[in-house]
């Protein structure tokens, strides 16, 4: 172990913050068991989806059969109230960086003319940032990850140069599925290839399909130094369920008619199962979806040929995500066949929020009806389905509404026993670096490691409030924000601002309380329409940001303005210029 790993694997937390609490989210009708806590530094599997809505797993609402993950969330918890950035390299580079996505380079997924040359807008995991997998390493961890990359395209940006000891990576945010055919539009500038191990240019073979190959490669990394001792960090960062829809024709069938009554019987049956859940407020008014348009159109204007290609899209992407799932299960399977289960901590959640991208790639490709979802078709899902997977919030990913960011987690702690209540508190991606050097014990570094200069991290460990020894990380008078293309948001506490452009949005920012919590933090109404004495009004049960509470508390408002302009000057987030005076 390093210099900055501590004589005891497993140190208390040092968390000072911590005053008032904010109480965890529990369901009345469930029983919890105590921490059973191991005495040396845990496994690490990190398990990340590619823009997987907040409904779309059966722990959270949705009809998609995923019975490991299902699993992993009775035997663990949920996090409600979890956050990442709204898009994938953005969400990547927070959580190997442990801070915000402007300073660690990767300041925007699409670097802006205005944006070029900055700080922190290098289009790369840049060498002012920590690196998690470098931490860990010289922490005592076995580092590992299979899947997407996306922190940089040159071969010195690879894993193999960011502290992963083995590694298979999509270098870029996409490619297909099924064989090594590449996507043309996404091409690297460089013409060598998109796919990296341990940083020598490779071809996937013929018989590949992402998910499958990602978890076999996984697997072989984790088998070959079992036994020599030492932890691991196995980063399983899926390409599934990201566009191309492509999926096995066995997963594809499972799901032959389920989807042909459409999207609102669908959303509607799934907003129904999360207010069962407990997931959401039992009178929460939700998102109803953009207004119709032709470029909107709801089910009901479309014709009987479209809804069959429709329903035929989802059929393919709930089959992504089952597979999806059953992968899992092989990595948690195994793990349970070599002994490391209950060594292991074991972490799930999304990239961003759900894909809305419409249309279809026809250059070359063969999306007949028949064909797509197999190789050589290449189909969106849209964004009615995406309205569908983010259920109940607003918009999808690439937005600063709660549809872009807010999105499922399930936690399963080393040694745990039994089904823990979930977790209310705000919490964030750059939030699992601090938390996985304390779960190894390695010490915060600080503004310098390995004689360079470094961001330091400015996310929170969350190890003790999964542990039950704390409500909450982030107080109430502590602020979590983001930014992307000049949409933004900021939360501090229940409440939060927004800001996004026509026609979804008003060019300003509007207020939002998101909900209220009671004193053992279920949800309920406010008392006569306050909170925290506030003004009387309506529209605190507000997950689906339907209500701008501007005009009636201009306060608040211009309080988190400010808070946002403090955010802006301390990452150095590079904004639009303002337009020209006339």
């Amino acid at each position: 172990m390093s210099k900055y790993a501590t004589q005891s694997r497993r140190r208390a937390s040092k968390l000072t913050c911590i005053s008032l609490a904010v109480a965890s989210l529990g369901l009345a009708t469930n029983s919890y068991a105590k921490q059973d806590t191991p005495t040396e530094q845990p496994n690490i599997l990190f398990l990340l989806a590619d823009d997987l809505g907040y409904s779309d797993i059966g722990a959270f609402g949705g009809e998609i059969n995923t019975p490991n993950l299902d699993k992993l969330a009775a035997e663990g918890r949920l996090l409600l109230d979890h956050h990442t950035a709204f898009t994938s390299s953005p969400t990547r580079a927070m959580i190997n960086s442990g801070t915000d996505q402007h300073v660690t380079g990767i300041g925007s997924q699409s670097i802006a003319p205005y944006q070029k040359g900055k700080p922190g807008y290098e289009g790369y995991l840049n060498e002012r940032s920590l690196y998690l997998a470098e931490l860990l390493k010289d922490g005592g961890y076995h580092t590992y990850i299979a899947g997407k990359w996306h922190l940089g395209s040159e071969d010195n940006q690879a894993p193999a140069y960011r502290g992963y000891e083995r590694s298979y990576v999509l270098l870029p945010g996409v490619a297909n599925h099924f064989g090594n055919r590449p996507a043309p539009a996404f091409q690297l500038p460089n013409n060598k290839g998109p796919f990296r191990e341990d940083g020598v240019i490779v071809t996937p073979p013929e018989n590949y399909y992402s998910t499958n190959f990602f978890t076999d490669k996984l697997i072989s990394y984790i088998d070959s130094n079992l036994g020599d001792g030492k932890p691991f960090f196995a980063f399983a960062a899926f390409t599934s369920p990201h566009w191309p829809l492509q999926a096995p024709d066995d997963f594809i069938d499972r799901y032959k008619g389920r989807y042909d009554v459409g999207y609102d019987v669908i959303k509607n049956a799934r907003i129904a199962r999360q207010k069962e859940l407990g997931i959401i407020p039992a009178d929460l008014v939700t998102y109803p979806g953009v207004p119709a348009s032709a470029t909107y159109p709801t089910w009901d204007q479309l014709t009987d040929d479209q809804k069959k290609f429709e329903a035929r899209k989802m059929e393919i992407y709930a089959a992504m995500v089952e597979n999806l799932d059953y992968n899992i299960g092989r990595l948690i399977n195994h793990l349970k066949e070599k002994g490391e289960y209950d060594k292991t901590l074991i972490i799930f959640h999304s990239d961003n929020g759900a894909e809305s991208t419409k249309g279809n790639l026809n250059n070359g490709y063969n999306n007949s009806l028949e064909n797509i979802g197999r190789y050589g078709s290449y189909i969106y899902i849209g964004p009615r389905w995406a309205e569908v997977s983010a259920a109940p919030h607003r918009q999808w990913k690439s937005y600063s509404t709660e549809g872009g960011h807010h999105v499922p987690t399930i936690v399963h702690l080393p040694g745990q026993t039994g089904k823990k209540a979930p977790i209310g508190a705000l919490t964030g991606i750059q939030d699992w670096l601090p938390t996985f050097i304390d779960f190894g014990g390695i010490s915060n570094p600080g503004s310098n490691y390995n004689g360079r200069e470094v961001n330091p991290i400015t996310g929170f460990s969350l190890k003790p409030l999964l542990e039950d020894k704390v409500s909450w990380v982030r107080s109430p008078s502590t602020v979590l924000a983001n930014e992307q293309s000049n949409r933004r948001y900021l939360r501090k506490g229940n409440w939060k601002i927004v800001y996004f452009q026509p026609p979804f949005g008003k060019g300003d920012w509007e207020l939002f309380h998101l909900y209220t919590r009671g004193a053992s933090g279920e949800f309920q109404n406010a008392p006569n329409g306050t909170v925290a004495g506030q003004p009387a009004y309506a529209g605190y049960d507000d997950l689906a940001e339907l209500n701008d509470l501007s005009s009636v508390n201009p306060d608040k408002r211009q309080e988190l303005i400010a808070e946002w302009d403090a955010y802006v000057q301390k990452f150095g987030v590079v904004l639009p210029p303002p337009p020209p005076t006339p």
